[in-house]
């Protein structure tokens, strides 16, 4: 984290003071740092919760009708009920996934989305 008086109320079991404030210098810090097992878009990005696949059909009625007609392959928090498909932006986050698999090393790989819809 960037707050240093989250980390020094204690309120994460477990944390360090990111000193850049640049995201890529950030997600290296924290890869090197920490070295979690990496499994791109296996969890949401709002709860932590597990996603599966989902059919247009299962979701229909959270999309937005341009989403709806646009998108094919989604996926659904089991947790919080969110929706992601590979957006706008997917390219990019993908590119940033595949430089960090490549620097830190290939822990899997599920494929499934970067996008919600919340927005994010």
């Amino acid at each position: 984290s960037r707050d240093r008086g989250l980390l020094r109320r204690r309120e994460l079991w477990a944390g360090a003071y990111v000193y850049s404030d640049r995201p890529d210098d950030q997600l290296r810090d924290i890869l090197g740092r920490f070295a979690p097992v990496l499994r791109p878009w296996t969890r949401c990005s709002a709860c932590n919760g597990t996603l599966r696949a989902a059919t247009k059909d299962e979701v229909a009625d959270r999309l937005e009708g341009g989403t709806r007609g646009t998108y094919d392959v989604f996926a659904q928090c089991g947790s919080c009920d969110r929706v992601f498909w590979r957006g706008a932006h997917h390219d990019r986050l993908e590119g940033i996934v595949t430089r960090a698999l490549e620097e830190f090393g290939d822990a899997g790989t599920a494929g499934l989305t970067a996008r919600t819809t919340a927005g994010s």
